[in-house]
């Protein structure tokens, strides 16, 4: 079932605060952060080796190579996520099923966030291909980068979901009323560094590739783990106040 009522706002974000116990949070829970995704990242990496292989028997092996690459990121690090929400909002350290409770509503609502960017994405696209292409194009990109920050407010449906509360988008977006700005850059300085360290890893199909390759998983764990942290807290705060414990669900 799906809460679509907004709760009460739980006040303005203080943003060095709210970065500064994301990250904090991590640091101090890295044990576990590494007992709760240590199934997820093996299977990763053991699917990264075999998309390599793949990778280099031609074409068809590329595709299928990319296929399961992203089925796999998808499956898993989410896996991964939905157990660190639990965690950060429930006190939840263990599951006996290697897909949590919690892990289909997470993925209801990144499959809903998805659905709006497609949407935008084909709608800009649409305007892209409109002359006067010297006026459209800018539009287009500058509305891709207005559609990104925008999707970026819906994030709150995650710790949502992940602790089976779930609430709508329309709920998500005003969660994040009075604290959009604040929000965004608490996300930008939650996970940019990660990006700039993905970025310099790269990728290559050697056996160096492949070692990059883990370390970016790491890296990736590790950048979700803080966003997700920083979200626990943003939503507690709105929907429970600081420091108020969340009722487990029914």
């Amino acid at each position: 079932m799906s809460y679509g009522g907004t709760p009460p706002a739980g006040g303005t974000i203080d943003v060095g605060a709210a970065v500064s116990t994301a990250y904090t949070s991590v640091w101090e829970n890295a044990g576990l952060a590494v007992e709760l995704a240590w199934l997820p990242f093996a299977i990763l990496v053991a699917v990264e080796i075999v998309a390599m292989l793949l990778g280099a028997a031609g074409w068809f092996g590329l595709v299928l190579a990319v296929l399961i690459r992203g089925l796999a990121l998808a499956l898993l690090s989410t896996i991964f996520i939905v157990r660190w929400y639990r965690f950060m909002l429930l006190g939840e350290t263990a599951s006996g099923d290697i897909f949590p409770p919690g892990w289909v509503p997470f993925i209801i609502a990144a499959l809903k966030i998805a659905a709006v960017f497609i949407l935008g994405a084909i709608l800009l696209g649409v305007i892209a291909a409109l002359p006067p292409h010297f006026l459209t194009m800018p539009l287009a990109m500058i509305g891709g980068i207005a559609l990104g920050f925008a999707l970026a407010r819906l994030w709150l449906v995650f710790p949502a979901a992940a602790i089976e509360r779930p609430i709508d988008l329309r709920a998500a977006w005003d969660l994040a009323a009075g604290n959009y700005w604040r929000m965004i850059l608490c996300l930008i300085l939650c996970y940019l560094p990660f990006v700039v360290v993905k970025a310099v890893l790269g990728r290559s199909p050697t056996f160096i590739g492949l070692v990059l390759a883990i370390i970016g998983f790491a890296v990736m764990f590790a950048g979700a783990a803080v966003i997700a942290s920083l979200l626990s807290g943003l939503y507690r705060q709105f929907v429970g106040g600081p420091g108020q414990p969340l009722p487990r669900p029914a």
